[in-house]
């Protein structure tokens, strides 16, 4: 993801959340962080996350959601072996 598709995800919460504030050092901070993950998966994610929780996402948890879309492609392909033999 690059820096400008995380401050849209960080304008994003901040609508929703209004007590969640983008501040530069935020930005600065959290960007190494995201550089790795999907804009898409992270998009859905805090979509997922805004209709389940009143309190904004942590990266940390939107960073798990990134994860996870990894871990049920690796679910699948062991589903699918598991069957093989």
């Amino acid at each position: 993801m690059n820096k400008a598709e995380m401050l849209k995800l960080f304008v994003l919460i901040e609508r929703v959340y209004p007590p969640f504030r983008i501040k530069n050092e935020i930005v600065h901070h959290y960007f190494d962080h995201c550089l790795e993950f999907d804009y898409e998966i992270a998009f859905n994610s805090i979509k997922e996350h805004i209709r389940k929780s009143p309190y904004p996402p942590s990266i940390s948890h939107i960073g798990c959601s990134a994860e996870m879309a990894d871990c049920r492609n690796w679910e699948q392909e062991y589903v699918l072996a598991d069957h093989v033999c």
